[in-house]
């Protein structure tokens, strides 16, 4: 009954549109008031604060600033004239650019913000120009932009990680191979809309064009080397190798190509603080909500309710798979990770379900929820960076949502897509 009590106090509170930290604290603090004699207030606050103080979680912070760094360096315009001389005499072209340039992009980012708001724009700069329509201009590129949090480094891996105690490590060279799947899907996607609306080719670059872009790329295409491949080797962990991300981004940004200046550097700092802040106090009493639906044992009654179901472990990762996507489309990615880690762990394991894999599938249910109205961020930040209205996009981009469906089955059906790397790698 208290657990139904504080579920039913936090949709309340969300559905009112409180802000997300308000909507867990309020009821977890009804909750150690009226049940003071079972938990220590100190040892219920020590859990919220400690949430915040994690090595790993430094390192979205860090590739933040490279992203920034990236976009403000002319970093991102290399990756696109890279990913356009490759594949933008194809019918379509842009579009297959759209979603390669996603893809190198995501090797240095790990977050769909990111790549909406730098490298979304440029593409949709050049889709309007070429005479491609809004629709599918907007919705390629928003299907595009949640590669970057499967493909390493990824953001959700790092808070999936340090919550589930699983090697940060294993989860970025986990989700290569996902990502590579999203990445031949989408373009399958593009080439039948393509030939249906027979979309322009672009003009196909000679081999001494091709070898000079691809030169003036080549160390923009360094960085993703340097991440997984520092990973791989054990050379660094995730957090350092965010850290190393930002100086190589600076050298080749200002010493290379030119195109930053170190007076802007105060001016990034700023833009990745603004991002980072409004997060920071939705961790502790989302993390405390957490801990005190585990502490009343949600895992188990939802674990019960799930045998209670069925007994098909296969059947039950769709059940689960439908329970995340719905999640998704009404919390955002980072607190549903925060409250739904800890509880869903536990029933994972009893299923047999490897946590490196589980990761994966969380952070790809989520991040399609990234597509769907009502919350859809990646949806409101694409209205804000173009100015087209959220009714005229959400059609277009919620029609790429059926082949990542597609690809999350997949996924979800066949782990060693996602364990066969970091078994190689020695890494789980």
């Amino acid at each position: 009954m208290i657990l139904l009590w504080l579920i039913l106090i936090f949709m309340i509170l969300a559905f009112f549109r409180f802000p997300f930290y308000l909507s867990t604290l309020i009821p977890s603090l009804l909750y150690l008031f009226i049940n003071n004699d079972r938990i220590d207030f100190i040892i219920a606050f020590q859990k919220m604060l400690g949430a915040l103080d994690s090595f790993p979680l430094l390192a979205i912070p860090f590739f933040l600033v490279a992203g920034q760094i990236m976009n403000q360096g002319g970093i991102t315009d290399k990756i696109f004239n890279f990913a356009n001389a490759l594949v933008g005499h194809l019918k379509g072209g842009l579009g297959y650019v759209n979603v390669i340039a996603s893809l190198i992009f995501s090797g240095m980012s790990g977050a769909a913000a990111a790549d909406v708001g730098g490298l979304g724009i440029i593409e949709l700069k050049a889709m309007r120009d070429r005479g491609y329509d809004d629709g599918f201009s907007l919705g390629i590129t928003a299907a595009s932009s949640i590669i970057g949090p499967i493909f390493p480094p990824s953001l959700p891996a790092v808070i999936y990680g340090a919550l589930a105690n699983v090697s940060v490590g294993a989860l970025f060279i986990g989700g290569v191979i996902p990502a590579l799947l999203m990445v031949i899907i989408l373009c399958i996607a593009v080439a039948i809309i393509a030939k249906k609306r027979n979309y322009p080719v672009e003009k196909k670059p000679t081999f001494k064009e091709f070898l000079f872009i691809f030169k003036e790329a080549l160390l923009a295409l360094g960085a993703p080397v340097i991440i997984i491949g520092g990973i791989w080797g054990g050379i660094v962990t995730p957090t350092e190798a965010a850290f190393i991300t930002i100086f190589y981004s600076l050298f080749i940004s200002i010493v290379i190509y030119k195109e930053l200046k170190l007076k802007e550097l105060p001016k990034i700092l700023k833009r990745v603080a603004k991002m980072i802040a409004p997060s920071i106090p939705i961790i502790g009493p989302a993390v405390l909500f957490g801990w005190i639906l585990v502490f009343e044992h949600a895992d188990q009654v939802l674990l019960e309710y799930l045998f209670a179901f069925t007994t098909n472990k296969y059947l039950m990762l769709l059940v689960i798979n439908i329970f995340l996507l719905i999640v998704g489309m009404f919390i955002d990615c980072m607190p549903a990770l925060i409250i739904l880690t800890p509880i869903l762990k536990p029933i994972i394991l009893a299923l047999g379900i490897h946590p490196v894999h589980f990761g994966i599938i969380i952070i790809l249910n989520f991040m399609i929820g990234l597509l769907t109205p009502p919350v859809g961020s990646v949806l409101f930040m694409l209205s804000a960076v173009t100015g087209v209205p959220l009714e005229k996009i959400i059609p277009d981009a919620t029609r790429f949502i059926i082949p990542l469906i597609i690809v999350l089955l997949i996924v979800t059906y066949f782990p060693e897509l996602v364990l066969f790397l970091p078994r190689l790698a020695g890494l789980v």
